[in-house]
């Protein structure tokens, strides 16, 4: 992750306490990620830094300056309508990233902060707030930034976790809404900015309305203007990669989509396909050769690769150092299915990663079949299918009543936007889920082609019916390769994945043998959301060679939720450190 992070004292005392606070914010950030390269610009009331940690991955900066002031960037952003040759790119985003209007013309994925040279200080996430980005406003401060640690330090209260927001993530994995794993410490929203003027006033407001995204409308999606954005899209995210980026192609449908967009763009690429599951392996061998036949994947500037997870590498670091990287670098606000593999600090050269995330809003989320679709529509509201997904079985009671206050108020958002039928849930889990649960906001080396906003409002003008009968996956493949539609699709069975994956030897209790054990037996505080019981009964059917996906889950959850109380202390104990005698 290239930390972005900015502050504005706007009292007497803020400016007085702003020398002491940042330095125990950098000290966070510093231990987290090095901050070797860091660029750094302070007054006597102002601050904005960038890591500067992804040159090696795009050929493009994050540190602009022109006779404004400074823009400090998550990662370089992308125009999605048009095209941006690399020459003209620093150019461009200065006059972009500016005003409203030319930030609503950027791919999501992305947060940004300006320090004009009059001393106003401005801070916005992208159009849908997949950027990672929170903040903190008081008396005495607004800070913000994209590491949640850093940005604590200029609380004014005594930091405390998030318990509602903890509530939630024990039963769905993502934590909800604004809320981050310290109470005091918020998520800025779609499209949100807060601007602090030069005498210090506070004001934020949006630059765009979730009806014109995510609104129901009767209009048939418009699927040409998808590939045409998407060529776009491509175009400007391989014209500043600095290699050639690695472009996930799986048996399923979403990769193939991004694959598609990515190959017809005319940029170079590594297709990579994870070998876990054989089905996959050949779907995208299928793929591969459908190219090949039309014209050579060395003339397309591509090749195909398949990777295998490793174990042994994977068993090197226990579940204990895998979290104590993940609350270093995340505090927590990650999705706990990363705790299956290492954690590591980003290497300071990477590939860009094109892959396939936010592509259930072109298929039937929460209902796969016609008979799952028919049940949905006999609910209440399409959302309480998704109390339903997530009964909570193992979870405290306290803990529940947060789900399904957290529910209604998705139910409540999605009726605002005169969804009543199943695409409600396509909304929830876009705007819900997604915003907080995809590994891309974990790093600035990725560029997520499903979040492109003309793909998203042709998706979700979709029906139900056609997301079942896979109407933007094949309307989009005829569009831009159509040798691809004649490829059927592989999605694995339970059985087909709980199999192989146990013969892999992959779960969490095989790479980190009596890390469950040590939980379950000699910590305590997963009691606050999973009952003993639950917990013993996992614990038994892993030791009878019975423990699957829904078990790792749990566990997973549990691990993360279990650290954090400690982990928000250890915050609290700096934070009180740097604002020590102040009246």
């Amino acid at each position: 992750m290239n930390i972005t992070f900015g502050a504005a004292a706007i009292s007497a005392r803020g400016r007085d306490l702003l020398p002491a606070v940042w330095a125990s914010a950098l000290s966070i950030g510093t231990e987290a990620y090095g901050l070797e390269d860091m660029a750094l610009e302070r007054t006597d009331r102002r601050v904005l830094m960038n890591a500067r940690a992804v040159s090696g991955t795009w050929n493009a900066p994050t540190w602009l300056e022109d006779e404004h002031g400074r823009l400090s960037l998550s990662q370089p952003p992308v125009s999605v309508t048009q095209e941006v040759p690399r020459r003209e790119w620093e150019r461009w985003a200065l006059g972009t990233l500016r005003e409203d209007a030319g930030r609503r013309t950027v791919q999501p994925g992305y947060f940004g902060i300006a320090l004009w040279h009059d001393g106003g200080f401005e801070a916005w996430n992208d159009l849908f707030g997949f950027g990672r980005a929170y903040y903190v406003r008081n008396d005495d401060f607004v800070a913000v930034g994209t590491h949640i640690g850093m940005v604590s330090q200029f609380a004014s209260a005594p930091l405390e976790t998030d318990d509602y927001g903890a509530d939630v993530l024990s039963q769905v994995g993502f934590w909800p809404e604004d809320r981050s794993p310290i109470a005091s410490v918020r998520r800025l929203g779609a499209s949100e900015v807060i601007t602090v003027g030069r005498h210090d006033e506070v004001t934020i407001r949006r630059y765009s309305e979730d009806a014109e995204h995510f609104g129901y409308r009767e209009t048939e999606p418009d699927v040409q203007a998808v590939a045409e954005s998407m060529a776009i899209l491509t175009a400007n995210g391989g014209e500043i990669a600095v290699q050639d980026p690695i472009v996930h192609l799986s048996g399923g449908q979403d990769s193939r989509v991004t694959a598609a967009a990515w190959i017809a763009g005319g940029k170079s690429g590594r297709l990579q396909t994870v070998g876990t599951l054989q089905g996959e392996v050949d779907i995208a061998e299928q793929l591969v050769a459908a190219l090949e036949a039309e014209r050579p994947m060395s003339e397309r500037g591509l090749e195909h690769t398949v990777t295998y997870p490793n174990p042994g590498r994977i068993a090197q670091f226990s579940i204990e150092d895998r979290l104590a990287q993940g609350l270093l670098q995340w505090d927590g606000d990650f999705a706990p299915g990363n705790l299956k593999a290492a954690i590591r600090r980003p290497p300071a050269r990477s590939r860009l990663t094109i892959g396939g995330a936010n592509g259930e809003v072109m298929h039937g989320i929460y209902y796969a079949t016609p008979e799952i679709l028919a049940l949905v529509r006999k609910l209440d509201h399409p959302v309480d299918r998704v109390a339903k997904a997530f009964a909570g079985r193992g979870n405290t009671e306290s803990s529940r009543r947060s789900m399904l206050e957290f529910l209604e108020h998705q139910k409540e958002f999605t009726s605002a936007l005169g969804h009543h039928d199943a695409t409600a849930l396509n909304v929830f889990q876009m705007t819900s889920k997604f915003r907080r649960w995809i590994n891309a906001q974990l790093n600035s080396t990725s560029l997520v082609l499903l979040l492109n906003p003309v793909f998203v409002r042709a998706c979700l003008d979709l029906t139900p019916q056609q997301r079942l009968d896979k109407v933007m996956q094949k309307a989009l493949s005829r569009a831009l390769i159509p040798a691809w539609e004649q490829v059927g699709y592989y999605k694995a069975t339970l059985a087909e994945a709980t199999s192989t994956t146990k013969a892999r030897g992959i779960r969490t209790w095989d790479t980190s043998p009596g890390s469950m054990e040590r939980l379950v037996h000699e910590r305590t505080q997963w009691q606050q959301w999973f009952t003993p019981e639950f917990m013993t009964s996992i614990e038994e059917m892993v030791a009878a060679g019975e423990g699957n996906s829904a078990h790792e889950s749990a566990l997973n959850k549990a691990y993360v939720l279990d650290a954090i109380p400690d982990h928000v202390v250890g915050l609290e104990r700096r934070r009180r450190a740097a604002w020590r005698g102040v009246a």
